[in-house]
């Protein structure tokens, strides 16, 4: 029995090496899909543009249904406001905002939003998040007065 002991595990961790190696595979990072993953500042702008167009259009929606009520209202209507000054301001103007925010996410200042560097952003923004309180504010005074001291 104790003849057998040695070959039976180097047999049974070569069976678990074999069986791991196409998860390995499938991990490696291609140069080819690593590229494609970094966005560009352009890039960056066409998606913010987009997204502000689908959530201005996803506010107005919200604000028709029916059976708001008045906290509700007035948050959607709040975030509509912002969205829609956005949307009014000078092309130029727009880009000098999307640029600072773009250049806050950009740690290495390479020009490029590699996926490190927006994990990095939306943990900040998580934990940011969780300092501000719930979206039933009424006014921006009542909403400074109800947040979380950290």
């Amino acid at each position: 029995m104790i003849k057998w002991t040695l070959p039976t595990a180097a047999a049974v961790l070569l069976v678990a090496a074999w069986w791991h190696w196409p998860a390995v595979a499938q991990r490696a990072v291609q140069p080819e899909t690593a590229a494609a993953d970094v966005i560009t500042f352009d890039q960056y702008r066409d998606f913010r543009a987009r997204d502000l167009q689908q959530r201005q259009a996803r506010l107005a929606g919200q604000l028709a249904a029916s059976g708001l009520s008045v906290s509700e209202k007035a948050s959607i209507e709040r975030r509509k406001a912002y969205y829609d000054r956005l949307a009014a301001m000078p092309a130029e103007e727009r880009d000098q905002i999307y640029r600072e925010r773009f250049d806050q996410i950009d740690t290495n200042h390479d020009g490029k939003l590699d996926p490190e560097e927006r994990a990095a952003w939306r943990e900040k923004q998580r934990d940011y998040s969780s300092y501000l309180p719930p979206m039933q504010c009424l006014t921006p005074a009542s909403c400074r007065s109800t947040r979380i001291s950290t």
